[in-house]
C-alpha cells in the first residue's frame, strides 16, 4: 500500500507516525508552504518554503527505518501539489495532517478518488484563514481576489482622506490656514 501524507503546517513526529497504523509499504511525504495573509501580501514566501522543507525532513526522519519513505516540498496550494505528485505516484490513500489543514482541504482532495483521512488533532481556528489565503493565492476564486483588491484600495483611500483632514485640522489650529 502506498500512502501519501500531506503536511500542511506544523505536525509532530508522533502524529506523523500515526500514519503507520494503516500499514503502508511506502510513504510519500508532501509538505506544503503555509503563509499568513500579511506574508502573502508582502511576498514573504521564501521563509515558508524553508519551514516546509524542514517539516518534510522531520517527517522523513520520523518514519525512517520503519517504512520506505520519500519526501518533497510544495508551494502554497496543496491540491495542486497533490495532483502533481499523483501524476507520478500510484497512491492508495491520502492522509492529511498539520495545524493549517482546514476541513475544506480534505473535501478538495477527495476529488482525486482516493480515500482521504485526517491524522492527528482537528484543524485550529487559523486553519480557515490559511485556507482562504491558499484559495486566493492559487487563483481558484477570482471574486475573492477582486474583493480583496477593491477593499484594499478603498481602505487606503479612506486612510488618505482621514490623514488629509487631520493635517488640515492641525494646520487650522496652528493658524497656518
Amino acid at each position: 500500500m502506498n500512502l501519501l501524507v500531506v503536511i500542511v503546517g506544523d505536525a509532530s513526529p508522533e502524529t506523523i507516525r500515526l500514519a503507520l497504523a494503516r500499514r503502508p509499504t511506502r510513504v510519500r511525504v508532501l509538505a506544503t508552504s503555509v503563509v499568513g495573509p500579511l506574508d502573502w501580501l508582502s511576498n514573504a514566501e521564501e521563509g515558508a518554503r524553508m519551514r516546509a522543507a524542514s517539516r518534510a525532513l522531520d517527517a522523513e526522519r520520523a518514519l525512517d527505518g520503519l517504512v520506505e519513505v520519500t519526501s518533497s516540498v510544495a508551494g502554497l496550494d496543496p491540491v495542486e501539489a497533490v495532483a502533481r505528485v499523483l501524476a507520478g505516484l500510484q497512491a492508495d490513500e491520502i492522509a492529511v495532517t498539520g495545524a493549517a489543514a482546514d476541513a475544506g482541504l480534505e473535501s478538495a482532495l477527495a476529488a482525486f478518488g482516493l480515500p482521504v483521512t485526517r491524522i492527528g488533532p482537528p484543524p485550529r481556528g487559523r486553519a480557515r484563514v490559511y485556507g482562504e489565503v491558499r484559495e486566493v493565492a492559487g487563483g481558484r476564486n477570482a471574486g475573492k481576489l477582486l474583493a480583496l483588491i477593491v477593499g484594499m484600495n478603498v481602505a487606503l483611500m479612506i486612510a488618505a482622506i482621514v490623514l488629509s483632514l487631520v493635517s488640515l485640522f492641525v494646520l487650522w489650529l496652528v493658524g497656518a490656514l
